[in-house]
């Protein structure tokens, strides 16, 4: 029995490579552990400066706008009175971003730089003098005779 043990059992020395085994076999695991550890941190990081950067990219954005809307000045009465409207909507959103950029989230960020998109479309839009509505005269005298007839007063003309 003991011949049958002998015959089919491995016979461990101590020689270099079994060491060699051991170590690497440490060294994997722990290199494991390391990196389960670091990269969550690391992605975490990186996150918190892309955010940062998409932030700052925001910013920049939106002074880029809003000195666009301050350099041309529409011909039309019209759109002249929307292209106040959009400088004072963008001015508002500075002097909020200027205060509040370091709370945004990711999400938020992406929202306002959608909606630069569209306040910068919209500017466009009116510097080439097209307004988004168009101005009516409103004709009262109708309605002021129907008004002066039931009340008895007399012809408007």
């Amino acid at each position: 029995m003991k011949n049958l043990r002998l015959k089919y059992t491995a016979n461990f020395k101590r020689d270099y490579v079994a060491g060699a085994a051991v170590a690497m076999f440490f060294m994997i695991v722990i290199s494991e552990l390391f990196l389960a550890v670091w990269l969550p941190l690391y992605m975490r990081r990186e996150s918190a400066l892309a955010t940062k950067a998409r932030r700052l990219h925001l910013i920049e954005s939106f002074d880029a706008v809003r000195n666009q809307m301050r350099r041309v000045t529409p011909k039309d009465r019209t759109a002249k009175a929307e292209m106040a409207l959009l400088m004072w909507n963008t001015d508002l959103m500075a002097d909020y971003l200027r205060e509040y950029a370091q709370y945004l989230s990711s999400e938020d960020v992406a929202a306002l730089q959608q909606q630069l998109n569209e306040f910068s479309a919209a500017a466009n839009y009116l510097m080439r003098g097209k307004p988004y509505s168009r101005e009516q005269k409103l004709d009262c005298t109708p309605f002021l005779e129907q008004i002066m007839k039931k009340s008895g007063v007399g012809n408007v003309r």
